[in-house]
């Protein structure tokens, strides 16, 4: 005899009820950066976030594989992080310089930070399906990166239509894993275009989409989609280190906000 909603519907949907005053006092994770965090207004748990078009990518994500292991006072999660590479991209010497930065034991962070290679789409969509639901629940994990998303799927020996079907169904477990187990996953691409119809597929699922763009003296950051109704457009310029920081040591930027684009160049 089932006796309870959830126990009616617990087999087929992973069902969590909160109270709603819970879910705002959640912690959000920052990226210590008064202009990025203005931007996107921190990113919150159960939220995917896809972050394009450049490698500068690469270091946003492994800034916050350190920083979502500071407690919440300091705008981290206390979590250990899991970082799925699919594009053979993850950098331990820049996990460890964002570490020293934020004085933080080096050993300890590289010791909570859970990497796991792909090197076709097909164990990339099994890491991700069969393995990272079960690794999230059970490490209590609240940030999952997974690096370079696309890229296997882009393989020239597989039909366009069973690449896109075998992509989708990555990305459907990783909503569904931020959603239940109230989880941040930011997965990422390092390539200056992503195909259109990979884009569409990310755009109709994720909570947030931002692409990067610029050289060596300029970053563009524009905001394509955010399910924030705090994370507003704001006409002014602002003065960051926090940019340059991330990107090329301590540098001082200069940052305008305008139509959902935030810009940064050297002062």
């Amino acid at each position: 005899m089932i006796h309870s909603f959830s126990e009616a519907c617990g087999s087929t949907f992973p069902l969590v009820f909160r109270r709603a005053n819970e879910l705002q006092s959640e912690p959000r994770l920052f990226f210590h950066d008064e202009s990025l965090d203005k931007l996107i207004d921190g990113l919150r748990l159960g939220q995917l976030a896809f972050f394009y078009g450049s490698r500068r990518c690469l270091a946003i994500s492994e800034l916050l594989c350190v920083r979502s292991q500071l407690d919440s006072r300091h705008g981290g999660l206390n979590s250990d992080t899991i970082f799925i590479d699919g594009g053979n991209s993850f950098d331990p010497y820049l996990l460890v310089q964002y570490t020293e930065e934020d004085l933080l034991d080096r050993n300890r962070t590289l010791d909570r930070t859970l990497v796991s290679r792909a090197f076709t789409c097909y164990q990339l969509t099994s890491l991700i399906t069969q393995l990272l639901p079960r690794a999230v629940h059970e490490g209590k994990i609240k940030l999952v990166v997974v690096s370079d998303v696309i890229d296997l799927y882009c393989d020239p020996d597989l039909r366009n239509n069973r690449s896109i079907d075998v992509f989708k169904t990555a990305l459907n477990t990783l909503v569904t894993t931020a959603r239940a187990e109230r989880t941040i996953v930011v997965t990422t691409s390092l390539d200056k275009t992503v195909s259109g119809r990979f884009l569409h597929a990310i755009k109709q699922r994720v909570d947030i989409v931002v692409r990067f763009e610029g050289q060596e003296s300029f970053t563009k950051l524009t905001l394509e989609a955010s399910d924030s109704p705090w994370a507003e457009p704001n006409n002014q310029a602002v003065d960051t280190a926090g940019i340059g920081r991330i990107f090329r040591g301590r540098s001082m930027w200069v940052g305008l906000f305008l139509h959902g684009e935030y810009s940064s160049k050297r002062n």
